[in-house]
């Protein structure tokens, strides 16, 4: 955690309940136990936001549980992989751009506590 002390005062807005950090500890060290045996399995990962995502499960951290989609054409948001090969551009622009506007090889990092549920497939 990053702080810059100008020499006033500091009123506290928000601070967790020890018992709340205790228990967020015991769900992250759950999720871990229960996905570490599924990784590279087909999965279904619900959030608490009702939205739904299924891929394979590429891993997961103290912050994040990584899921590795498919994209298609079809879907509503473009990725791209950094890392991947440039291509020409083909506009009048000789420069490059990374890729074709979707790939099909994609990690979508999920943070941790916004889980709801998370099935194999």
């Amino acid at each position: 955690m990053s702080t810059y002390n100008t020499g006033q005062e500091q009123n506290v807005i928000y601070q967790a309940d020890p018992a709340a950090i205790r228990h967020l500890h015991g769900v992250r060290d759950s999720l871990h136990q229960s996905c570490k045996p599924y990784l590279n399995h087909m999965v279904n990962v619900q959030t608490l936001d009702g939205l739904v995502h299924e891929g394979t499960l590429a891993g997961v951290d103290n912050k994040h549980l990584y899921l590795n989609v498919a994209v298609n054409g079809q879907m509503p948001r473009g990725y791209y992989n950094p890392y991947q090969p440039h291509h020409p551009h083909p506009g009048p622009d000789p420069g490059h751009y990374p890729g074709p506007p979707y790939n099909n090889n994609v990690i979508l990092p999920l943070v941790l506590f916004e889980l709801l549920a998370i099935s194999l497939l």
